[in-house]
């Protein structure tokens, strides 16, 4: 940590502390300190010195506090002062202690806020965390009051979010933000020409477009608040910007603006062109031309696969029929592969400048969505819950923000006819909640992975080939054996240069676009164009389920959040359809259910039966001429799109097709992210109807295999039943999988005693496999070391191991991938290093373990076996080199000097109080509790970036509920470091602490504070 909370060694508990030296006593002290008058919530940190204990915290007199362990803690009055008008609050660590004596005064009302619309008043209390819990008459006033506390907490997140979906960005940031505008507006047309924020709200229903009216309208309120009194200061983010913004800069928010921004997150969750982009142009290096130097099939199968590691996947339900067995052969997909190479080659450049482009704008939008995504969840029925309830966790994986993703909130209907008493957490800028728990049911939410995105291979035509440009200049392409003509639609971007209304120019006029860039093609039966063609009339075009704009996805979470039960809870799901989202449901009657709904296209050309044998494999580039449409082949189907919105129903895969499920006997259901039923198992997807995806999310199965075993685990051991306690820790397990399957592999390696490879190899063996920090605090630089002789072996193991683990994939793929022109992805570059290393591999699948040139020459042979010696050999001698012996007392090994978080601003031009951190975390690649850093990057940078950006768990107790909760930063967006009353949530995120969520009344005499909103 730095700022307030570090300074030298006088620092939090559990945060840092002092090294050498004697053994003094401990002492504590608490800011504020002395005799301190309270009017409302009040923050009291502890700073303690020479002991890594905990600090506990005890209250004499009236109030309550937030918490009883931990750095911080909210002290809270009562609601109504007594006649005892004073308190003691005491900070105890080891053996020592401090006192703050404590007057109670009342504090001011607050004067009520005006919100034209609401049809009554509405009361908001807020906790001990700054989450406000608001309670409504009519569910449109919950949703209006909810608008307006999302734009008073979060504006500058929202307001970049929507600017960046609508492709505006250049209007908030100036040229920095004019090549990301058009791209985004090109992904963002509809095969109409049209707007997709603008198809999606005109296609809303009544009832849902009432309630996003209203929550626009609460966002509304704050704006105008903000314009009219210029003392309330906007976020802080907006004075690190390039040009200096007012709340006058601001527009008003429109139902457009929520749309764009949930579709938005939606495109990140689901589309996969980088990965269809990279396998092109891997079998267009390797596998398209059999007369080249370098046509090597095994370089193919043996990364581009569908199997989860041997041994490690495991399935959210039973494996459907005839789906094969476990490990994979290589032969299936080598045969599909090969149906598509060939005509690769051809467009490889066109591959190459859609890939340019998305590359850049994949990096322009990194900060804001994050790396690839991942999450678990889990539910556990009633007949095995421990206290005979089902209970339902969630943490969704997405880039670390400060301030975080999601924003928390309850919304509680007096009138029992809404059904609304919601906790959870949205993104803000969209109402309701997207994680957590309604009335009746919980859910948890992760991404499941269909593949949903198809690029196509287009060949335009000239007047030669039957497409005239008189007298209608538009050029065409190819499509059934006949010419169509690309749809052109004119954008008009503006790009700011300065403050206020006259900073804003026209893109063109000022040059910063070309006449060409200002356009955008599309391809009427497929969608825009993503690369331009060539010279010889080669460009590529996306069609992804996300253009599909009469789709009901925000009525699907508002339909969720009121559920009477999981079958409600199904029945509204059935809008949901892009994102592509395993649901998990459990409801307070003690039932569970699985339901991965979403619109999955109809893919008959991916069917092996249906081609005899001859699929077009759909993770690859497609033909754009007619031959791998969506649909079934018949014409009523109208997939093809011809201008309209929404193809037909035949166009998606039937509801019954789908992975689904409801109280199963094993009495839970887990997601990872990998295959749900099996049908990669043996390596041949295409083989097994209805094709639904390639690899899923994370093929690799380890975290799910993981969570499995622990959930067994814990039935065993319970007898039958898992606990809270259980999901907790589940939640935070750090146990490597990754670990597991390279332990034997490396045990098999010939050493010699003595040598640095037996020494490498006795560490790894003795590693328990978890990974702890090997320190007693968060702060990497300046914790001090633990001293338990366990945590510090391990440490040092799961350092060596992620050492050795880099090493290796860079060794092997980095340089025959570069022929490619592809970087290494760490799922399959890890799949694909265990399938290479397994027994039977045949002797063509492993040609990636030789040296090659940059031409793809073979310089060095190397067996596989040969590559995970040096690399181990290397990575063990580097570190020894660098930090000394491996397990030393006062250095070693130690994996939370290295391996660290550290959140930073949705805007990267953002820094100044935005980046809190690093802080040092246990964990590593694929353990659940997520924290896999780059296993492509150099040196002994192992920070990450993406991670649980909330830790959920309910027990759907009817009578008692109960919501646990983390957040990795603060509700309201503030500086780091900048005092607020309310506890330093990232730093419990960072330790795995949860607080309790008041929900469904719970709020009742635990408020902090009130605020009023009328008509």
């Amino acid at each position: 940590m730095r700022g307030k909370l570090l300074t030298g060694c006088v620092t939090l508990a559990l945060l840092c502390g002092c090294g050498g030296g004697s053994v003094q006593p401990a002492s504590v002290t608490v800011s504020p300190s002395g005799t301190v008058q309270v009017t409302g919530a009040t923050l009291f940190t502890a700073t303690v010195v020479n002991t890594g204990a905990p600090v506990i915290w005890a209250l004499a007199g009236p109030g309550a506090l937030s918490g009883t362990t931990g750095p911080e803690v909210v002290y809270r009055p009562p609601a109504e002062i007594g006649a005892v008008t004073a308190a003691v609050l005491t900070a105890t660590a080891a053996d020592g202690s401090a006192t703050v004596n404590l007057t109670l005064a009342t504090a001011p009302a607050a004067a009520p806020i005006k919100i034209a619309g609401l049809t009554a008043a509405v009361q908001v209390q807020f906790d001990a965390q700054d989450i406000p819990h608001i309670s409504c008459a009519a569910a449109v006033d919950c949703f209006a009051v909810q608008g307006y506390v999302h734009a008073h907490d979060r504006l500058f997140q929202m307001d970049l979010l929507r600017r960046i979906g609508r492709g505006q960005l250049a209007t908030l940031v100036g040229p920095l933000g004019i090549s990301q505008d058009v791209q985004l507006r090109t992904l963002f047309t509809t095969r109409d020409g049209k707007r997709l924020e603008d198809t999606l709200a005109a296609a809303v229903d009544s009832v849902t477009g009432a309630k996003l009216a209203a929550y626009v309208n609460g966002v509304n309120a704050r704006l105008a608040e903000l314009r009219a009194d210029a003392s309330l200061a906007l976020p802080g983010e907006y004075a690190q910007l390039p040009y200096t913004i007012t709340a006058a800069d601001i527009p008003d928010w429109s139902v457009q603006d929520t749309f764009a921004l949930a579709r938005l997150q939606q495109f990140q969750l689901s589309e996969t062109l980088s990965k269809e982009q990279d396998f092109g142009r891997i079998a267009a290096a390797f596998l398209a031309d059999p007369h080249s130097p370098i046509f090597d099939p095994g370089k193919v199968t043996s990364y581009v696969r569908a199997a989860a590691v041997a041994g490690s996947q495991t399935h959210t339900l039973p494996v459907r029929a005839g789906s094969g067995g476990s490990g994979g052969s290589s032969a299936a997909p080598a045969l599909a592969l090969e149906t598509s190479a060939g005509s690769l080659l051809a467009w490889r450049g066109a591959i190459d400048r859609a890939t340019s482009q998305f590359t850049e704008l994949r990096a322009a939008l990194q900060p804001t969505l994050g790396d690839k995504p991942g999450s678990n969840n889990w539910v556990i029925d009633a007949a095995h819950s421990a206290n005979g309830h089902a209970m339902v966790a969630n943490d969704p994986h997405l880039s670390l923000q400060y301030p975080p993703n999601f924003h928390l909130a309850t919304l509680t209907s007096t009138n029992a006819a809404d059904g609304l008493d919601v906790a959870g957490g949205a993104f803000p800028g969209i109402p309701g909640a997207l994680v957590g728990r309604g009335m009746h049911v919980g859910w948890g939410v992760t991404v499941v992975g269909y593949d949903v995105t198809d690029l196509y291979l287009e060949q335009f035509l000239d007047a030669a080939h039957g497409c005239s440009t008189s007298p209608d200049p538009r050029p065409c392409v190819l499509f059934n054996e006949l010419p169509v003509r690309v749809g052109i639609y004119p954008q008009s971007y503006q790009v700011r240069v300065g403050p206020g209304a006259s900073g804003l120019v026209d893109a063109v006029a000022a040059h910063i676009l070309t006449q060409t860039q200002a356009l955008v093609a599309v391809v009427p039966h497929h969608g825009p164009i993503v690369a331009a063609p060539d010279a010889n009339g080669k460009g590529v075009s996306v069609r992804w389920t996300g253009h599909e704009s009469a789709t009901q996805d925000l009525k699907a979470f508002l339909g969720l959040i009121t559920a009477p039960n999981v079958d409600g809870a199904i029945t509204a799901l059935k809008n949901y359809a892009t994102g592509a989202q395993n649901f998990v449901l459990a409801d307070d009657a003690g039932h569970i259910a699985f339901d991965p709904h979403a619109l999955v296209p109809v893919r008959n050309f991916a069917d092996a039966v249906k081609t005899n044998g001859h699929p077009r494999p759909p993770y690859f580039p497609l033909p754009g001429d007619g031959t791998a449409e969506w649909g079934s082949g018949v014409a009523a189907d109208n997939c093809a799109g011809t201008g309209a919105d929404q193809p037909a129903a035949a166009c998606w895969t039937d509801d019954s097709l789908l992975p689904q499920g409801k109280d199963p006997v094993k009495g839970f259901y887990i997601t990872a992210n990998s295959d749900p039923i099996g049908t990669s198992d043996d390596n041949s997807p295409l083989a097994h109807p209805p094709y639904l995806s390639f690899d899923w999310d994370d093929s690799t199965g380890f975290r799910h295999a993981r969570i499995t075993k622990r959930m067994t685990d814990a039935l065993t051991a319970g007898g039958g039943k898992v606990s809270l306690a259980d999901m907790e820790s589940i939640q935070g397990d750090t146990f490597s999988n990754p670990g597991l399957a390279f332990q034997p592999l490396i045990a098999a390696l010939p050493a010699t005693a003595g040598t640095d490879l037996a020494k490498a190899k006795a560490m790894i063996a003795a590693w328990s496999l978890e990974c702890p920090t090997g320190l007693l605090g968060t702060d990497p630089a300046n914790s001090p070391n633990d001293p338990d002789a366990a945590h510090t072996a391990d440490s040092a193991a799961c350092f060596l191991f992620h050492s050795f683990l880099r090493t290796l994939l860079n060794n092997v793929f980095a340089d025959d991938l570069a022929v490619a022109g592809v970087g290494i992805d760490a799922v399959y570059a890890t799949k694909g290093m265990i399938y290479m290393l397994t027994p039977g591999t045949p002797d063509g699948d492993l040609a990636y373990c030789n040296d090659v040139d940059t031409h793809g020459a073979v310089v060095k042979h190397h067996s596989c076996f040969e590559q995970v010696g040096i690399a181990l050999v290397t990575a063990y001698d580097t570190l020894l080199a660098s930090k000394g012996p491996p397990t030393s007392a006062t250095g070693g090994w130690r994996w939370g000097r290295v391996h660290t978080m550290q959140p930073t601003s949705q805007f990267p031009l953002v820094t100044n109080g935005y980046q809190p951190g690093p802080f040092a975390r246990p964990g590593g690649a694929f353990t659940v509790d997520a924290a896999a850093p780059s296993l492509s990057g150099k040196g002994f940078a192992f920070g990450y970036t993406s991670s649980g950006n909330v830790r959920h768990i309910s027990v759907m107790d009817p009578a008692a509920p109960v919501v646990k909760m983390q957040l990795p930063g603060p509700e309201r967006d503030v500086p780091y470091n900048t005092f607020s009353n309310a506890p330093n949530l990232l730093a419990q995120w960072t330790q795995n602490q949860y607080f309790d969520f008041a929900f469904s009344g719970q709020i009742t005499g635990n408020a902090v504070s009130s605020q009023t909103f009328t008509p």
